[in-house]
């Protein structure tokens, strides 16, 4: 089923009637009240925007897409854009008892950006140095899908293609992040951010099982692991990474999960249990401290409000652990700390 939040929807239509939020927001309660509470919010604004002539979904026959056009639940996805950020892929076992891998990249064009996963021998392109940052890359017949935080993923099975360098073709990248970067003390719960600041303390990770084709979190008993998706599968053990981040206005709880905390921790998440294994936590513990306290990072995320805590904390969904120096000098400076 294809989904789109509510409020792309919304921006799809102000961009097309020129009508403005609150406007559209009564016609979609309007349209609720009209049909009794038949419909939820998603379904009223799907039909205000059919009745108003807009297209929310582009047609995947007609050719390539832009990035932001893609949303979850779509076949046969054509589209053209550039790496702009590769992560190392996970080795696992499949069910028939065979290694597999499972990789993931950042493709941008000029509109939006979306995590893209591949899989085997296309995974290994990850680290033979074939599919790199700034590699312009052309996709066929891929499909889309929701990701656990909510956010849509591309994906490319088996009849997929993914062709390297195209002939003729150039692309240009939405700007990074795609949110705001403001300041700690700026953060309101609900938004998504982006903020530059110093790690201040970082805790030991945690560990949970999880599918190794989807990613998600699977249930254990007596026969083993279960994935919804997937059913019987050989979990894989995911890492979560809790830290702190100080940029002078306020201090911030992050949280990251899965590659995030492998990129901040410098290790894949079967590295660090091979540490915690052979040297115990404490060596652990030094070893992440070495690599991650005391640097200038930048994250990106949904900051949320944990009630039980009494704080407010960061889902982060991207991560640089090697901001250019020159935003770095321009932060200090405007924070009066250069």
């Amino acid at each position: 089923m294809l989904q789109l939040p509510i409020k792309d929807v919304i921006s799809k239509i102000q961009t097309e009637t020129g009508l403005s939020e609150p406007e559209i927001r009564q016609q979609i309660v309007n349209k609720m009240t009209a049909l009794e509470g038949l419909v939820s919010e998603d379904g009223a604004a799907y039909i205000v925007a059919s009745e108003l002539g807009v297209q929310l979904f582009k047609d995947t026959r007609s050719g390539a897409i832009k990035v932001k056009d893609i949303v979850s639940g779509m076949q046969a996805i054509e589209t053209v854009g550039k790496v702009v950020r590769t992560f190392s892929p996970n080795t696992f076992t499949g069910k028939d008892g065979k290694p597999k891998q499972v990789g993931s990249f950042i493709l941008a064009d000029e509109t939006a950006e979306i995590r893209t996963v591949i899989w085997d021998q296309r995974a290994g392109w990850l680290t033979d140095g074939r599919l790199k940052e700034g590699l312009v890359v052309k996709i066929k017949d891929a499909y889309s899908k929701q990701n656990n935080l909510g956010g849509k993923e591309l994906h490319l099975g088996y009849k997929s293609s993914l062709i390297l360098e195209p002939k003729n073709v150039t692309v240009d990248v939405v700007a990074r992040t795609g949110v705001s970067k403001k300041k700690i003390a700026e953060l309101a719960p609900g938004e998504t951010g982006s903020v530059l600041g110093e790690v201040v303390q970082v805790f030991t990770p945690k560990f949970y099982p999880v599918c190794p084709q989807c990613g998600k979190k699977v249930t254990l008993d007596a026969a083993g692991a279960t994935c919804a998706t997937h059913k019987s599968v050989t979990q894989q053990q995911a890492m979560i990474l809790n830290f702190v981040l100080d940029d002078t206005t306020e201090t911030l709880r992050c949280v990251a999960f899965r590659d995030r905390a492998e990129q901040l921790v410098g290790l894949t998440a079967i590295e660090t249990q091979e540490i915690l294994a052979k040297d115990g936590p404490d060596r652990l513990q030094e070893r992440i401290d070495e690599f991650l306290l005391g640097k200038t990072i930048e994250v990106s995320g949904r900051v949320n409000r944990n009630e039980e805590y009494d704080r407010t904390e960061m889902i982060v969904n991207q991560v640089n652990v090697s901001p250019d120096p020159k935003v770095i000098a321009k932060e200090l400076l405007n924070s009066g700390k250069a």
